[in-house]
């Protein structure tokens, strides 16, 4: 893929000094770069649903209030009362 991009100075410089730090060519250090940022945005596991019943099993949080065991049918009455 082929990506043309214009920087302002700070940035360009920081880039360069970058590459030169590295002493990589630049398409890697950019192909790096990207990839480390979104590694970083990648959705932990936690985030995931079953993960996240287990985590609220786990710390008590699942059937920890007693009420209407037809909540997931009549919620809409228990929160605009």
């Amino acid at each position: 893929m082929h990506i043309e991009t214009e920087l302002d100075d700070i940035h360009a410089e920081r880039l360069l000094a970058l590459q030169r730090r590295f002493n990589q060519p630049l398409p890697k250090l950019v192909a790096d770069i990207l990839k480390k940022a979104l590694d970083e945005t990648t959705p932990s596991p936690e985030s995931e649903p079953g993960e996240v019943l287990h985590i609220m099993e786990k710390h008590g949080l699942l059937g920890c209030m007693d009420d209407d065991q037809h909540l997931s049918v009549d919620y809409k009455q228990h929160l605009w009362k």
